[in-house]
């Protein structure tokens, strides 16, 4: 499958600043309003782009929500699914995921192939990526939904080895996920190992609070750091430009 516009954009910014900055909207936990302020707010102070989404996502109103805030932001809008049924009109972009950490056929492949057609009848460019859970010290959402045991989190190695065999399958992005609300980020280990390993652009997200942390995993080796859970009770505009700073490793 062809590069699309979006991940050429998004491999360019990569090169240029080193690494990017997405602030992840939950539409489950966020009314139409906050959502908005949110994207709007990160937008205006050095995110990169917006990922939205969630593991459950009983939201009816996607569509339009999507829609308002592309209105309202020149970054990309970018769908991060839970499963074919949030596949909807709108978005510059998903990330069309599989969960090879996990042993469910469902989130390996089931959801995919049901997803799979509503991707090309919406003509939504699709960044082909593997999401694997790293044990974050409590069980998240995601784990739950998921109904699958993540990589353990001293365990750096067997992350890598999914991600080599993500690359050798055509993937061409992995997403290091501690999950929503995780008591702790994903080790550097796992991003060093993978990033040795493969030629895959790394994203990293959950349980990064703090710019520092941020700033870890940029060195360790991530491409795209991920900030979520945080900008729900935190409208902070100086705090998201210190993640962008620390974030951004190339002016």
């Amino acid at each position: 499958m062809k590069i699309g516009k979006i991940e050429t954009l998004l491999n360019a910014e990569i090169e240029r600043r080193g690494a990017l900055f997405a602030v992840l909207l939950d539409p489950d936990t966020s009314d139409d309003l906050s959502l908005m302020k949110t994207g709007v707010l990160a937008a205006e102070n050095g995110a990169d782009l917006l990922l939205v989404g969630g593991s459950f996502m009983g939201n009816f109103n996607l569509s339009s929500q999507v829609a308002a805030l592309k209105k309202a932001v020149s970054i990309p809008v970018i769908l991060f699914p839970g499963g074919a049924s949030q596949v909807v009109p709108g978005f510059d972009a998903m990330l069309f995921m599989t969960l090879v950490s996990g042993r469910n056929s469902n989130y390996l492949i089931d959801e995919q192939v049901r997803g799979g057609v509503l991707v090309r009848t919406l003509q939504m460019e699709a960044i082909p990526t593997a999401y694997q859970l790293i044990n974050s010290g409590k069980s998240t959402a995601v784990e739950y939904i998921s109904a699958t045991l993540p990589v353990p989190a001293d365990k750096p190695k067997i992350s890598m080895a999914h991600s080599v065999a993500a690359e050798l399958m055509g993937m061409r992005y992995v997403y290091l996920e501690a999950g929503s609300g995780a008591e702790f980020p994903v080790p550097v280990e796992h991003i060093a190992y993978t990033r040795k390993s493969t030629d895959l652009k790394i994203i990293v997200g959950g349980g990064i609070r703090e710019p520092q942390a941020a700033a870890e995993r940029v060195a360790a080796g991530a491409q795209i750091i991920v900030t979520g859970t945080i900008w729900e009770s935190k409208k902070d505009a100086a705090l998201l430009k210190e993640f962008a700073s620390a974030i951004h490793i190339r002016a």
